[in-house]
């Protein structure tokens, strides 16, 4: 840096010209390298100069994986900014092992760091590490290289702990248990796929605000499936219920459980449910998943059980009041809300809304819907509860329609309203919330009997429905659920995008055959 912009920035600051300050802060931006970072992180410290602090720190986390096993950077890199880079969910690094390793030679360059130790590794998140990989790598390495005193095998053994516990894990979490991600994403799960009903889906998939594309995610093991449900306990996937195969009723209805991992992308089988159901609502309550209602082979059900991971079980509480099935549920500080549905007699759907109190273990009416409805979408939104599009059946002919209108529920003054209607008629949709706004996916209109693509989107602010990214099909019957994903590494983004040009240029070629062929069929 030369002695001139030195001497500047220095009397600016002096001085308190602030513009000036600014004026050098951002030339110095420009000027910063792997050779001079770490002089002006040191600059900005003694200067309180907090935007090229700001500056330096982004510089830091995007090249971690290079900088951090320089000298320089071991040398001379504070223990408070090696802590905030370690704790960071924008840090550089191929997997938690780097990191780690990345730690210990810093730890390791001078022995007054010892008693950092522990302030260091409480910043590794050992849950993502593989437990063989804890025992018999990461343990020894860290007692040969650290004293007993340092006091560091307390968070291996907790990670170590984690891992024994493997069904318990969604109500373990902790910060170091989390996977390190920018932020929670929109994810859809199974559904029909086929035009007429006849194939179910093993996908999925979440939304890349980014690119603005649905990403292949992982798949639903064994079985395909439609109508189930799904929820997110601990940053865990769980899915349960629904159609192991194409059904208008509950004669392939499942009780099975899974649960997925986006730390390592696996798959576990939980106990069954008590009850097979389909079309039902599963939800999170405190530490434990609740099943409401539903239907299978014997007709609806007004059952009701929660699961507890802690012990890997299911077990019943009180009942609705009502057999129940192609309704819509919620949860809101912690009461759970059921609307609407059908139980097989003739007549339209209901207006009935439910709410359960777990630690009564008490169900209690609340004021009605304004308007009936079944197989729609509801969902929580800030101090607010709204039920979504649907059907209904006219009390004269009994012949279903769809329902646009919208409505938001007060819990707190027992009262709803209208607000904007969905531009497109949906039922048997995924909802979820995401970043204020209420997210549709796809779904069936029952007077067209269309399937949809279509993500609708309502934003709070604006209190208007918007259109957001298509789903890759037309998908009714599909789940969909907010949760924090593994990031892609910008290698297997590269790699995603050239299968996807790929398989777009496998169906240009198939519809140029397909018009070839109608081509010589004509001719002949």
């Amino acid at each position: 840096m030369g002695a001139t912009l030195t001497m500047c920035w220095r009397k600016a600051h002096l001085l308190q010209v602030w513009q000036v300050v600014d004026f050098c802060c951002e030339y110095l931006e420009n000027e910063v390298s792997e050779e001079n970072y770490l002089y002006l992180q040191e600059l900005a410290f003694i200067y309180s100069l907090g935007r090229l602090d700001s500056y330096i720190d982004s510089f830091i986390l995007c090249n971690f994986g290079t900088l951090s096993f320089t000298p320089d950077f071991l040398q001379n890199l504070r223990m408070q900014k090696l802590c905030s880079y370690l704790a960071s969910n924008h840090v550089q690094h191929d997997c938690e092992h780097s990191l780690l390793q990345a730690a210990l030679q810093w730890l390791t360059q001078n022995p007054e760091r010892e008693s950092d130790a522990r302030l260091v590794l409480a910043n590794i998140h050992f849950p993502l590490i593989p437990m063989s990989d804890l025992q018999h790598r990461v343990k020894p390495a860290v007692c040969s290289l650290l004293p007993k005193e340092a006091s560091c095998e307390a968070v291996i053994e907790e990670a170590l702990g984690y891992h024994s516990q493997l069904m318990a894990q969604p109500v373990l979490q902790n910060k170091r248990s989390a996977l390190r991600a920018d932020a929670d994403q929109l994810l859809f799960v199974g559904g029909e796929v086929s035009e007429r009903g006849e194939e179910l889906s093993d996908d999925v998939c979440f939304l890349d605000p980014a690119e603005g594309r649905w990403v292949s995610e992982t798949e639903i093991p064994r079985a395909r499936r439609s109508h189930h449900c799904i929820t997110v306990m601990g940053g865990f996937i769980f899915v349960a219920g629904g159609n192991s195969s194409r059904d208008n009723g509950g004669d392939t209805a499942s009780n099975v459980l899974y649960r997925y991992d986006p730390r390592c992308n696996e798959w576990i089988k939980g106990t069954p449910m008590n009850q097979r159901r389909v079309d039902f609502y599963l939800g999170t309550i405190a530490d434990l998943l609740i099943a409401v209602g539903g239907q299978n082979d014997n007709g609806a059900l007004s059952s009701v059980e929660v699961y507890s991971p802690q012990t890997d079980t299911w077990s019943y509480v009180a009942g609705f009041p009502r057999f129940t099935y192609g309704h819509a549920g919620t949860t809101s500080k912690e009461f759970i809300y059921i609307s609407g549905g059908h139980d097989y007699q003739i007549g339209p759907y209901r207006r009935n809304m439910l709410c359960y109190n777990y630690r009564t273990d008490v169900w209690e009416e609340k004021h009605p819907m304004i308007k009936g409805r079944g197989w729609h979408s509801m969902s929580t939104l800030q101090e607010h509860i709204y039920v979504i599009g649907g059907s209904d059946d006219h009390v004269e002919t009994m012949e279903r329609f769809d329902i646009l209108s919208v409505e938001c529920f007060s819990p707190q003054c027992n009262q709803w309203t209208r607000v904007a209607p969905l531009f497109q008629a949906t039922s048997e949709s995924g909802v979820a919330v995401l970043g204020g706004k209420i997210y549709i996916l796809g779904g069936y209109s029952l007077e067209n009997t269309v399937f949809s693509k279509m993500v609708q989107v309502y934003d709070l602010e604006t209190k208007k429905w918007t259109r957001g990214v298509d789903l890759p099909k037309c998908i009714p019957g599909v789940s969909a659920c907010i949760c924090t994903v593994k990031p892609r590494s910008p290698e297997k983004k590269l790699k995603m995008k050239g299968h996807q040009v790929n398989e777009r240029r496998s169906i240009q070629l198939a519809k140029e055959r397909r018009l070839q062929q109608r081509k010589c069929f004509h001719n002949m």
